[in-house]
């Protein structure tokens, strides 16, 4: 398999974080990216060690939302914070996810990954939504495994 900088090609990359941008001018809630290599055993255990040193815990409502890739494995988690946690009907995730695989199973991982943000974002606005004073806490970025 190709490195996981090549996962994505740079245009891919581009379209993902414009899904960023425009999915936080809805809403005050955090949204990010991580490609690594591999997860191991168990993908969400990871993505929760990837939301932490990422750190997704520090947005001051707990509402960051974290897309979690792992390349080699075949592995995709979401990882949303306490705030969202708490809103969000149960099984919300597990249908963003759904959508998500839906895509990734085409090959379009662009697309998926795109959609799925716009829908977390569609919630993430509904219950935080963008206030004039808004702040961005975290970088609207993919980040990759080697990266903070």
């Amino acid at each position: 398999m190709a490195g996981i900088r090549e996962f994505l090609k740079a245009e891919d990359i581009g379209t993902v974080v414009s899904a960023i941008v425009d999915a936080e001018k809805r809403t005050s809630g955090e949204i990010r990216v991580r490609i690594e290599s591999k997860a191991g055993k168990d993908p969400e255990a990871k993505a929760r060690a990837a939301f932490e040193i990422l750190g997704m815990r520090r947005t001051e409502l707990k509402n960051g939302v974290l897309f979690y890739l792992s390349v080699n494995d075949r592995k995709f988690a979401i990882i949303g914070d306490d705030g969202i946690n708490a809103r969000v009907p149960e099984g919300f995730w597990n249908n963003v996810k759904d959508a998500v695989l839906e895509q990734f199973r085409k090959g379009h991982f662009a697309i998926g990954l795109t959609g799925g943000i716009s829908l977390a974002a569609e919630k993430l606005s509904e219950f935080f939504p963008a206030e004039r004073e808004d702040i961005n806490e975290l970088p609207d970025a993919v980040s990759f495994e080697e990266e903070k």
